[in-house]
């Protein structure tokens, strides 16, 4: 008799804890299915479909009749479908007193499909256009014509099985795209693994803990919780990324739509993320959540490797250009012939101001002037040149500003219509990049950072000032990837994803990292060659 496995009876503390203890319950005596176990609740939470891909033998019915353990008073269904099955062997056979007494054609559903809360339907592929048509029907819309009246079935996840995909040009597409998870189920890879399976007796599964079921009222609690999770700017800007790279595989593929996302299943993947990040305890769909899509969004087994380039392309891009726009300066500072044009024309000024960042429309902020933030009048600049003029500093308190303007000869300063006090008289003089101010230089600041990195406004700047720009820059841009990283993946606990999963992942941030040192590098030999 093999052992007994006991669940524990302590009630869990957070829905986390909970999907821990029953995946780990529901996974007793089955090897290397734990991801699938979990992502199968996290699609029943969600309330969406999975398809298995997989030989026979590999736990895929064990799957489904766990999970509806799992349900307090759940009910399922399965069924093996062949070419000869029936709509009665999956709906419920006509009810033959009722269409002979009351003339009424009803299904018997008791014990059927549209009465239970857990469905696994194997080798789905081989059902009929009858069943087909009717199945789009509940999974669609979560109801079931029977006869005149409409039953709201309580099916929470649908889980199909197969050994092959869906044939072309048959009329299976639209079954096909309402399976929004698609995971593959193969026989035991590990050797320590398998030789477990095959020695041991079976187990005596344990009743699972009263504290471990999952009530109606929990439930409903875990779906309206996951609808008030948002999420992170990291994770808009991969998703922008993804939806192009598939939009140009799909081009590149001649517009087969084995890399098309309809709008209806990115819908459907944003509430499964929502749902991992609540299960997951946080408030927010990070990456990790993002990470499960790539069991989603490939149609093709031959587009796989495709798709998850892609998804670690999406994740790795801001950085990886960021990475790129500084390297290709390194490169242009490094360019003899840049560097004959820029020491040909030192004394380049800017003349219209373009380059700088304008505050309350009609400023630029002098950057470390004594007095503290001070702003500089930009029609005033326009006019300045290369000759010393009068100007005056003062504090405007409508604004809450130090401003400096220059004085117009033969026309007083009227501080009260400036709200001036604490008036000061300068003398100001144009220069490159700013103005100089008693006898010192100022730049004012500019714009955001990728303006500045252009080839024509770096081109403009002196070398060493150049030099500083893109130090900044690096250290930006490895800073925000290193707090994506941090908050992301370092120490990642995401209950759905597998080693396997994180395996790409820790390659991608293996190749950024080699990146960012062969950057640093560059920079380093830069520095040391113009001190």
């Amino acid at each position: 008799m093999a052992k007994k496995v006991r669940t524990k009876s302590l009630f869990p503390s957070t829905p986390k804890e909970h999907i821990r203890q029953l995946v780990e319950w529901m996974s007793q005596g089955v090897y290397e299915k734990e991801q699938i176990i979990a992502v199968a609740l996290l699609c029943a939470v969600a309330g969406e479909n999975m398809f298995l891909l997989g030989p026979p033998g590999t736990a895929k019915s064990m799957l489904a009749s766990r999970l509806k353990m799992v349900f307090k008073d759940g009910k399922s269904f399965d069924y093996l479908m062949s070419r000869f099955s029936t709509p009665d062997e999956i709906f419920g056979p006509i009810s033959i007193s009722r269409l002979k007494n009351d003339d009424r054609y009803e299904r018997l559903t008791a014990g059927y499909l549209p009465e239970a809360d857990v469905v696994f339907l194997d080798e789905i592929w081989k059902a009929g256009p009858s069943i087909q048509n009717t199945l789009l029907t509940v999974i669609n819309e979560h109801i079931f014509h029977n006869g005149g009246q409409i039953m709201h079935t309580p099916m929470k996840v649908l889980i199909a099985a197969s050994n092959e995909l869906p044939a072309k040009d048959e009329g299976l597409e639209a079954l096909w795209d309402r399976f929004l998870v698609r995971m593959v189920s193969n026989c035991i890879e590990s050797d320590a693994s398998f030789f477990k399976m095959i020695k041991g007796a079976g187990v005596d599964m344990a009743e699972l803990s009263e504290s471990l079921y999952i009530t109606d009222e929990l439930y409903s609690g875990w779906q309206n919780g996951a609808k008030t999770v948002g999420i992170q700017d990291s994770v808009v800007n991969a998703i922008k990324h993804i939806r192009k790279s598939f939009a140009a595989l799909e081009k590149e593929d001649g517009n087969q739509l084995r890399y098309y996302i309809s709008d209806r299943r990115w819908r459907k993947a944003y509430r499964l993320m929502q749902t991992s990040a609540f299960l997951n305890g946080r408030m927010e769909i990070n990456l990790s959540d993002y990470l499960l899509l790539i069991h989603s969004f490939w149609n093709d087994v031959e587009c796989i490797p495709n798709v998850l380039n892609a998804f670690t392309s999406s994740i790795s891009d801001t950085v990886l250009k960021g990475l790129a726009k500084i390297d290709k300066s390194i490169r242009q500072l490094m360019t003899p012939q840049q560097q004959t044009a820029q020491q040909s024309t030192p004394s380049r000024l800017n003349t219209d101001g373009n380059d700088f960042a304008e505050y309350d429309y009609f400023y630029y902020l002098v950057e470390n002037y004594p007095a503290g933030d001070t702003y500089f009048s930009k029609w005033d600049y326009a006019a300045l040149s290369n000759q010393t003029r009068d100007g005056v500093r003062y504090y405007d308190s409508k604004r809450k500003k130090i401003i400096i303007h220059t004085l117009v000869p033969g026309r007083p300063f009227d501080a009260k219509s400036q709200n001036a006090s604490n008036l000061t008289k300068v003398k100001i003089q144009r220069c490159q990049n700013g103005a100089i101010i008693d006898g010192t230089p100022y730049a004012f600041r500019r714009k955001a950072a990728q303006s500045a990195t252009s080839s024509e406004s770096l081109q403009t700047l002196p070398v060493y000032q150049r030099v500083y720009l893109i130090q900044d820059l690096f250290r930006t841009c490895v800073e925000e990837w290193e707090k994506s990283v941090s908050s992301n993946w370092t120490d990642c606990d995401n209950i759905f994803l597998s080693p396997n999963d994180l395996a790409l992942i820790n390659k991608m941030l293996k190749d950024v990292s080699e990146q960012i040192k062969t950057i640093e590098v560059k920079l380093n030999n830069v520095v040391m060659l113009i001190k």
